[in-house]
């Protein structure tokens, strides 16, 4: 490529009837500094160029890493997502075994606690069929015990025979000292 410079110092061979030397000069002078003005902003803009393909890179270059990063970042949300199911489902699990475990244990209390409620009864039936035989049999003495007649000459020939010694209880007041015990 010609500089303006080549533009510049060229000379052209000199023939016999050839151009006017003076026009040729002229127009070589403005040629060169035309010339010289696209060369400089050919030159600014190449550079301007470089800077723009330099920046080019530089944003294809982190548009590859955006991408890359977007990419991983999806496939980590993912994995996430898998955790946290597989977490829910262990979790779902403990608590579904919790929950069997103490539907059993609650089954067992219940059934040692029926069987406490049988023992109680059985307790309290033959509490009150001992109550009813004590009752009975107090009822039997009350029925053997000597009417209030013979009780009255009973305790008056006994008192005559041992005025020294306490009268002897009636015999009302021992059957009743026997069913209080």
């Amino acid at each position: 490529m010609l500089t303006p410079m080549d533009i510049h110092n060229k000379e052209f061979k000199r023939g016999f009837r050839g151009y006017s030397e003076e026009d040729v000069d002229a127009f070589m002078d403005d040629l060169a500094g035309d010339y010289e003005k696209v060369y400089r902003e050919y030159c600014e803009l190449k550079e301007k160029c470089e800077k723009l393909q330099d920046k080019l890179a530089q944003y294809e270059k982190m548009e590859a890493t955006m991408n890359s990063t977007l990419m991983l970042a999806q496939q980590t949300a993912e994995n996430v997502k898998v955790s946290a199911r597989k977490e829910a489902d262990l979790i779902l699990q403990e608590a579904e075994n919790k929950k069997k475990k103490m539907m059993d244990e609650t089954t067992l209390s219940l059934q040692k606690t029926q069987q406490d409620v049988d023992k109680m009864k059985a307790q309290i039936n033959t509490f009150k069929a001992k109550c009813r035989n004590i009752l009975s049999s107090q009822l039997r003495l009350l029925d053997d015990i000597v009417p209030d007649e013979e009780l009255e000459s009973t305790t008056a020939y006994d008192a005559a025979a041992a005025p020294e010694t306490k009268a002897e209880e009636p015999a009302e007041n021992k059957a009743e000292g026997k069913a209080a015990e």
